[in-house]
């Protein structure tokens, strides 16, 4: 009897771990401030899918609670994240520099990036990519916030660049 509970348990926590992440999802918000004329951007992302990307990618840093604040660590992160989320303007790809980053409990990490400053454009393309070539099902959502309110844009693998009018 202790032997086939202990099989049924085995059996039900592997079955567990197997469907218990099969989605995953990164959620950005962006707006361009006209006081300090930058695009300010927030991602969010889980921080475990994040560690396992930057191990799959060979960047070697320690568990990201242990980042924060250490800017060796923090360029290495703001490397990786600007492949995965870019800004180009007619073409050009916008440098955009981490300026924080934040660990909930929950195991969520919000990165916060700025661009330089700048003037703002009418319409931006968005390369949203981040983690889909380590996730193939990875879906990432864009929330815009502008004057006359809020744009929504998803990301897919099959479609990870988006162009959007200001």
């Amino acid at each position: 009897m202790t032997l086939r509970l202990l099989l049924i348990s085995i059996i039900f926590t592997f079955s567990f771990q197997l469907s218990a992440h099969e989605f995953y999802f990164s959620f950005a918000e962006m707006q361009y401030n006209e006081k300090t004329e930058q695009f300010e951007i927030s991602l969010e992302v889980t921080g475990h899918d994040l560690e396992d990307y930057l191990a799959d990618q060979g960047i070697s840093i320690p568990r990201l609670e242990e980042c924060v604040g250490k800017p060796i660590y923090l360029s290495m992160i703001e490397q990786e994240i600007s492949k995965g989320f870019q800004i180009l303007v007619k073409g050009n790809k916008l440098q955009l520099d981490l300026v924080g980053i934040k660990i909930n409990d929950n195991d969520q990490v919000v990165i916060f990036l700025t661009s330089r400053k700048m003037e703002k454009p009418k319409t931006i393309e968005v390369q949203y990519d981040l983690l889909m070539n380590f996730f193939p099902l990875q879906q990432n959502k864009l929330t815009l916030f502008k004057p006359e309110g809020k744009q929504f844009v998803t990301f897919l693998n099959t479609r990870s660049k988006r162009t959007i009018e200001l």
